[in-house]
């Protein structure tokens, strides 16, 4: 980029190259958390399909599949008769061979009870199997690089945490929401996609708890599996940003103290950084210097998410310090 030296930065400059900055961290996909993000989500998609594969076989055990396909013709012949119909969320029950409840024990202070959870397969569906329970971290990590693609801030519960009565918080997610959706702008209705994909014949009207589907232990693990698996993307989601977000603090605070682009410059190319700056930012061409130690607020954000030195090497390391400067003053 063109080279700009001794110029002013002002507020909105600052902003710019602290918005400019994250999302320079966001692109370094050598990043060992982001390289996790991008496996638990292909790991994830795995375990999805294959509990489906296990859901479509309990349930055509439970529901014979000329028996749907009697009731389907029945229901298009009379409008009266309404017995079947699609669901993308069931309510599993584990039952022995004898077709018995099996009980779990929940925790040392509560009694047994019956091994049975919710698995919803829709996009925004519980992680933690209550029937009552939706959320939206998971489409949001899921569905990240299209809805940043499209102007939207899918890091919006990570970068709120803590604050979740804030009103911008409230305006990103209605706006994530309406384009899960289909709406604004949107090519597709992900939450519907999810819902057509993942739908499979119930006999039975009622509720879903009204319905509790028998299935093996093997086949409740599977589908649990499922859960630890979509946790699993919005933990790795989580840490990832929550990395990227401390090192845009640590740089924020920084540039506050800075006056000129070569400061800002300066920082970019230093090689715990290595930062291009995009060259559409321009500053305007006055200014006073103050003193900010480049070097300090590398390391302080290059040391973000590193591994701690333990007690031992940094006892190592600061010997090999003096030992150097002995050395250095023998000779």
């Amino acid at each position: 980029m063109e080279k700009q030296k001794d110029v002013r930065l002002n507020k909105d400059f600052r902003n710019a190259y602290i918005k400019d900055f994250r999302s320079f961290l966001e692109r370094q996909t050598n990043n060992p958390k982001y390289q996790s993000f991008l496996e638990s989500r292909e790991n994830c998609k795995g375990k999805i399909d294959n509990a489906f594969k296990t859901a479509q076989a309990v349930l055509e055990r439970r529901f014979n599949p000329t028996d749907v396909s009697d009731l389907k013709r029945l229901q298009t012949k009379y409008t009266t008769v309404d017995s079947v119909g699609k669901d993308s969320c069931f309510y599993m029950a584990v039952v022995d061979d004898k077709g018995k409840s099996v009980k779990e024990k929940l925790d040392s202070d509560r009694d047994e009870v019956a091994k049975q959870k919710h698995f919803d397969f829709n996009l925004k569906g519980s992680l933690n199997g209550s029937e009552y329970d939706r959320q939206k971290d998971f489409a949001y990590a899921w569905y990240r690089e299209e809805m940043k693609a499209n102007g939207l801030n899918p890091d919006c519960d990570i970068e709120h945490s803590g604050n979740q009565s804030n009103p911008a918080l409230s305006t990103h997610q209605n706006n994530n929401s309406s384009w899960l959706k289909g709406n604004d702008g949107s090519s597709s209705n992900y939450v519907n996609k999810w819902e057509n994909d993942y739908a499979l014949d119930i006999i039975g009207t009622g509720g879903c708890r009204s319905r509790a589907i028998p299935c093996s232990d093997l086949e409740f693990a599977k589908f649990e599996m499922m859960h630890q698996a979509k946790q699993d993307v919005v933990l790795k989601h989580t840490k990832w940003l929550q990395v990227i977000l401390a090192k845009v603090k640590v740089f924020e605070a920084g540039v506050k103290l800075m006056t000129k682009f070569s400061q800002v410059e300066k920082y970019a190319s230093h090689p715990k950084i290595n930062w291009t700056i995009n060259p559409e930012i321009l500053v305007d061409k006055f200014g006073t210097d103050v003193v900010i130690s480049i070097d300090n607020l590398a390391d302080q954000t290059y040391n973000i998410g590193q591994p701690q030195q333990t007690r031992k090497e940094k006892m190592q390391a600061r010997i090999l310090y003096d030992n150097s400067k002995v050395s250095s003053i023998a000779s």
